[in-house]
């Protein structure tokens, strides 16, 4: 979760509060932001709370989907720690879809390759104060889902925002409204797969355990073999009949001596 100016935004999957990693905040600009995790084909809901003291202004909190401006809702003034949730998308006056995490369109076309928004992967909820206006027909606000990105943006963005399965719901009319002064607060997650924040670092991975040392030691040791220079590599493992082992190899030694003149050098391949 994140939390500026007295409110708090998080996104959640399956009915928990994504993990937020990388998070950085702005007190210039009223702006937090950091990234979570997607996985294409889950649905996701936007939440923002408002944790300020109740006032006479009127607060309303407005989801930004990809770069575009989905809808918002108004915060009760009265109405301590009150939650506004976006879960849909209205693609009529009487029929919403689900928001739902989806896999980006890879093309090879020379003309995608940027012309993909820069907050293309990103969901950010914005807290203004108000001035309403006239009513309007939801069906206005068309959110687009289908995006292009050229195939050599790939390691970029991988997710984009689509939509899932249709809702009815009674006939809606939403109000335009207009934002005065800057945001009191700005929350931007930027998405992407797990796998992709792995590897940039952005989540941290648990260092691998390490192996158990083997009860059984295995000791690799060279003796001297009567012919010059020439080495002999003996494989002794404990120190268990170990004389034996010796008493062996001299009788092996002896027998190879008397057979050639050179030594024979056995050679153990251990890769």
């Amino acid at each position: 979760m994140l939390k500026l100016q007295g409110y708090t935004a998080w996104i959640s999957v399956d009915g928990q509060p994504l993990d937020t990693y990388a998070v950085e905040t702005s007190l210039a600009t009223n702006e937090v932001t950091c990234w979570i995790p997607s996985e294409a084909g889950k649905e996701f809901s936007v939440h923002c709370q408002n944790n300020s003291a109740p006032g006479l202004d009127t607060i309303g909190a407005f989801v930004f989907i990809d770069g575009q401006g989905c809808h918002g809702s108004l915060f009760e003034r009265w109405n301590v720690n009150h939650t506004v949730k976006f879960s849909h998308a209205f693609v009529s006056d009487r029929i919403t879809k689900s928001f739902v995490f989806s896999n980006v369109r890879l093309t090879d076309e020379d003309e995608f390759v940027d012309a993909s928004s820069a907050d293309l992967g990103q969901i950010q909820v914005r807290v203004c104060k108000l001035v309403l206006g006239e009513y309007y027909n939801p069906a206005q606000n068309q959110l687009q889902t289908e995006h292009k990105v050229h195939e050599r943006s790939k390691k970029a963005v991988t997710h984009c925002v689509g939509l899932g399965e249709e809702t009815m719901v009674p006939q809606t009319m939403l109000r335009q409204s207009q934002c005065i002064g800057q945001p009191l607060a700005k929350f931007t997650f930027k998405y992407r797969d797990r796998n992709l924040l792995k590897a940039n670092g952005i989540i941290p991975v648990p260092a691998l355990s390490k192996r158990k040392a083997s009860q059984e030691i295995i000791d690799l040791t060279v003796d001297d073999v009567q012919a010059g220079s020439s080495r002999s590599n003996d494989l002794v493992r404990g120190e268990h009949d170990s004389q034996k082992t010796k008493e062996t190899e001299r009788k092996s030694k002896k027998v190879k001596q008397e057979q050639k003149p050179s030594v024979f050098v056995e050679v153990i391949d251990l890769t």
